[in-house]
């Protein structure tokens, strides 16, 4: 009979053990859904705040940032859409949140590399493509500055002659 009550509790203790593993995993992605800002009505719903309003929520508070950074003079983005890796990897970049990278390509310097890769894309500002190739070439080096301004030639419709290199 002994037996047979050690064979219950333990089979009860795992219950409860099992049990508050899974309440404890639902109030922590209930604690992080609440530390974003997402508001839900009930548990079918919290998956319903889903990537797309995650995304909106996201866009409009990164596009709130660069708006304010901008107002202080401490954005300027090599760009046609801005990018965000120097807001969230600064001081790395900068001091304080910051984007300089328009000043860095128009110096020769290498921008951050999220504007790296837009730029090598073709999602570049393309009045400033012309520098592109000299300051992309000043990270990655200047042994391949050649293929960079063939690929800038062909991703902004400049001739290699027009690429200006500084140094």
């Amino acid at each position: 009979m002994e037996k047979n009550q050690n064979n219950h509790l333990q089979w009860l203790m795992a219950i409860v053990i099992i049990s508050g593993v899974i309440l404890g995993g639902n109030l922590f992605v209930s604690y992080n859904w609440s530390m974003a800002g997402v508001h839900h009505h009930d548990d079918n719903d919290q998956m319903a705040m889903s990537m797309a309003e995650s995304r909106l929520a996201f866009i409009n508070h990164r596009n709130n940032i660069v708006g304010n950074l901008i107002t202080q003079e401490k954005y300027a983005c090599c760009l046609a859409k801005p990018c965000t890796y120097c807001i969230e990897k600064t001081p790395g970049h900068g001091e304080g949140a910051a984007c300089r990278c328009l000043d860095d390509v128009m110096n020769g310097r290498h921008p951050c590399g999220e504007c790296i890769g837009e730029i090598l894309e073709g999602h570049g500002n393309k009045y400033i493509a012309k520098y592109f190739a000299t300051a992309i070439a000043e990270e990655v080096g200047i042994d391949h500055l050649k293929a960079i301004k063939e690929i800038i030639a062909e991703k902004y419709n400049i001739s290699l002659d027009e690429q200006i290199y500084i140094r």
